[in-house]
């Protein structure tokens, strides 16, 4: 049997649909050749199709029979895979077994950069984010290997979904232009990379973005076929999910799910879609209702890969119960599990679940902390959603966030972005305070936002950082050459020692020109002299 020949037609089947042919094929190929390589490979093929009982069997029976590396390794990935959707099924060491064959491999054969997607699908549906990576960590990936097959586009979309759900959405949406690329235009797997860029844009805060993508579900049969079908719905469902539209996100599950159970979805997307279900009810004020999805997540209780969700939903249903104790209680556990996990994205769900119910407790300074280090840590990888979650639960308790170091006018409120644009115009604090009818404290609170949000720490570097549309353009009386080059220093935010190095000249003949310069504009601070340099620069065009 020609093995690799086998793998190339099952992958294909899978990409364009009809993984019931490829297991067709390859259990004819297990009768006719006796090789257990394409039970492994049928039993990938079952996976696909939601039939995860029957992919242990084939899975297990391949592995019993293997005699050689390369079977060995396919079906022990695959029975690490269909583990991942068959409650009942024991992996036990298949899918070490499987990663060691594969890290002794040549992974520029298409074979084992086949089996070594399959190695990092299992650990990736298993939420074993740090395994995932680290199995495609070296070159070449398996998508490199298999450039120009269909399938080469779903190996992309893994290496994007690990960096998603490991909460690194910068690295995710490097990813998302060689994934446009490898998509041929009009395949079903377009709707598939439809859905993972909702993904990446919903984890990125884009709640337009996703607005637009949700259309590709449009593309979804009624009754999802496989893997990829069910698989595009929930990315849609955890992308409004990112962006607060629990209503959608519900939609979107039960159409994935055969039934109320979610029983053909992969344990994790079972776990997470039930979840989902909880929260949009509780947001329907319906706890009779959340409290029946909550008895479906139950039943998965204690399974490794959903246990994490089900603490965190019964804590969910206990804080809207009022029993805020028991939420602190559940969700720290399942924080301190997603950790460990390395499911970065589960950590921060938990982490605002602890303090919803900090808050409701009226533990407003520990909720407050917490959600301030934990939006500390997402800014810096992109992770926006975490942002817009954390602010959301801290709003209840008439606090805010700290905005976005550098993010400039859109990570400003409405009231902020009058105090900037006051102070723009040169307004101080008193008058500010008086036209906007705030207190003094309250218009310093706004101004250190605005500092912060523009990345500077002085109304000067304010004006530097806004550039001429910060004031109304106006001529101002010449310079000298010198004290010209001074005054844009100056008005470009830097002290007087960092112009005296700059221009090669002591400090104290900084001073002296900056002095000439006030006098010579008729202005009394650096503030002023940085405003009247910008004007003129305004009027210069």
């Amino acid at each position: 049997m020609d093995r690799s020949g086998l793998m190339g037609d099952v992958l294909r089947h899978l990409a364009e649909g009809t993984p019931e042919t490829a297991v067709s094929a390859c259990l004819a190929a297990w009768e006719q050749d006796d090789d257990p390589a394409a039970l492994g490979l049928a039993a990938l093929a079952g996976f696909w199709l939601g039939d995860f009982a029957d992919a242990t069997a084939y899975a297990r029976a391949g592995l019993a029979a293997a005699a050689d590396d390369e079977a060995t390794a396919i079906c022990a990935a695959a029975v690490a895979l269909a583990a991942d959707g068959d409650v009942e099924a024991d992996p036990g060491e298949a899918w070490s077994t499987a990663r060691d064959l594969v890290a002794a491999a040549d992974l520029r054969e298409r074979w084992w950069a086949g089996t070594r997607y399959v190695v990092a699908e299992a650990a990736m549906v298993a939420v074993r984010m740090e395994d995932t990576g680290a199995v495609l960590a070296e070159p070449p990936v398996p998508a490199d290997v298999w450039s120009g097959h269909p399938f080469a586009v779903l190996m992309v979309v893994c290496q994007v979904r690990v960096a998603a759900f490991s909460g690194r959405v910068d690295d995710a949406m490097a990813l998302v232009e060689p994934m446009l690329a490898a998509v041929v235009p009009g395949s079903r797997l377009e709707t598939l990379v439809g859905s993972v860029v909702a993904l990446v844009q919903g984890y990125g805060g884009d709640g337009d973005g996703v607005a637009a993508s949700l259309a590709v579900a449009s593309h979804v049969p009624e009754t999802p076929r496989d893997f990829v079908d069910r698989g595009v719905l929930m990315l849609l469902a955890y992308s409004a999910m990112a962006v607060g539209d629990t209503a959608t996100a519900a939609v979107m599950t039960l159409r994935a799910g055969a039934d109320e159970g979610l029983s053909r979805c992969t344990i994790i997307d079972r776990a997470l879609g039930l979840e989902i279900l909880l929260t949009a009810a509780l947001d329907g004020q319906d706890l009779e209702a959340a409290a029946a999805w909550l008895a479906g997540l139950e039943e998965l209780a204690g399974h490794p890969i959903a246990d994490t969700v089900v603490l965190r939903a019964r804590a969910r249903h206990a804080l809207a119960a009022g029993d805020a104790d028991a939420a602190v209680e559940l969700a720290t556990r399942s924080v301190e599990v997603s950790a460990d996990d390395g499911r970065q994205f589960e950590v921060a769900e938990g982490e605002i679940l602890v303090a919803r119910a900090e808050l409701a407790r009226r533990e407003v300074g520990a909720a407050s902390r917490r959600l301030r280090d934990l939006v500390t840590g997402s800014d810096a990888t992109g992770h926006a959603a975490v942002r817009r979650s954390a602010g959301a639960a801290l709003a209840a308790s008439g606090r805010r966030l700290p905005p976005i170091a550098g993010g400039g006018w859109a990570v400003l409120s409405a009231r902020e972005a009058e105090v900037a644009r006051a102070v723009l115009a040169g307004q101080d604090v008193e008058e500010i305070a008086a036209a906007l009818f705030l207190s003094p404290g309250t218009v310093r609170a706004h101004v250190s936002r605005v500092l912060c949000a523009f990345g500077v720490a002085t109304r000067v570097g304010l004006l530097a950082a806004v550039g001429v549309d910060a004031v109304e353009p106006a001529a101002r009386p010449t310079l000298s050459p010198r004290q010209e080059e001074v005054a844009a220093l100056v008005a470009a935010g830097r002290t007087n020692k960092q112009v005296a190095a700059e221009i090669g000249i002591s400090v104290k003949g900084v001073e002296k020109h900056v002095a000439d310069i006030l006098v010579r504009w008729d202005v009394g601070s650096r503030f002023d002299l940085a405003r009247t340099w910008w004007a003129g620069r305004a009027a210069e065009g």
